[in-house]
């Protein structure tokens, strides 16, 4: 029986051609030792579903909008695709701020942080909450979707 079929997940307008199959295991995803020691040290045995769907379209740099509970891993879903690409930008000493995250509320963002604190920190990465009050973040949202559309 399929990931897909088990767990219920079900794709909606899945565009473009050959969607990527889960990955089962960390290992099979690729991450680097750093963070496959970070997870096997956090107790986890196998990435969620979410997780499985949505790191092999990340890793390919394709878009992917998931919808899941709340713990069900939507964190580690994109942070560590996020710290793969940090990995490969690192030698460049001029790149800024390379991946950036955004949340409706102080408290998500706060939750996210310590998720990225807790599995970056062997691989150096480090992060930062930028807070502003919760309207200039969604104007601020509201701006950059604008700017993609053009």
């Amino acid at each position: 029986m399929s990931i897909l079929v088990h767990h219920n997940i079900l794709l909606l307008n899945s565009k473009g051609d050959n969607v990527p199959a889960p990955y089962m295991t960390f290992e099979s995803a690729g991450f680097p030792s750093e963070i496959l020691k970070e997870i096997h040290h956090a107790g986890f045995s196998a990435p969620t579903p979410i997780q499985a769907q949505s790191w092999p379209i990340a890793l390919q740099s394709r878009d992917i909008v998931a919808i899941a509970k709340t713990g069900s891993g939507k964190t580690l879903g994109y942070l560590f695709p996020g710290f793969i690409h940090l990995k490969r930008l690192r030698n460049n000493s001029k790149m800024g701020p390379t991946v950036l995250v955004l949340a409706p509320t102080r408290e998500l963002a706060t939750q996210i942080e310590d998720e990225a604190v807790k599995f970056g920190r062997s691989s150096r990465i480090s992060c930062t909450v930028c807070s502003f009050y919760s309207y200039l973040v969604v104007s601020l949202v509201g701006l950059l979707f604008g700017c993609w559309n053009q």
